[in-house]
């Protein structure tokens, strides 16, 4: 049977992520696990995870959300099946390079703190 956990790649990735925001002035608490994924918290709020597809998913206002999907940086995510959330945007490793800069766009979003 397949593994439904993300990719080795993207997993390293989240985890060096991880590290560098709580490593900053920005008030992050360690990456924990939750809802069978790893999460980034401001408080008791989530801003970052990583899908068991190996993409992060960041939580920004719906308009930004809509530019990335437009821009084509980003896709429509869902938890599960349905629709997707209007707040969420998945960025897949392919774009890893962006991944530190939206993290920091989703905690200042969700912290009201850059």
């Amino acid at each position: 049977m397949p593994s439904r956990s993300a990719p080795e790649a993207s997993k390293q990735r989240f985890a060096q992520l991880a590290e560098e925001m709580a490593r900053g002035d920005l008030g992050v608490s360690a990456h924990r696990k939750g809802f069978g994924t790893r999460s980034m918290f401001v408080g008791r709020k989530m801003f970052a995870v990583l899908d068991k597809s190996g993409e992060l998913v960041v939580k920004l206002p719906p308009v930004r959300v809509a530019a990335l999907i437009a821009s084509g940086v980003g896709r429509p995510w869902n938890p599960g099946a349905g629709t997707p959330l209007k707040e969420y945007v998945a960025i897949s490793i392919e774009y890893e390079s962006q991944w530190t800069a939206l993290a920091r766009e989703a905690r200042a979003h969700m912290g009201g703190t850059s």
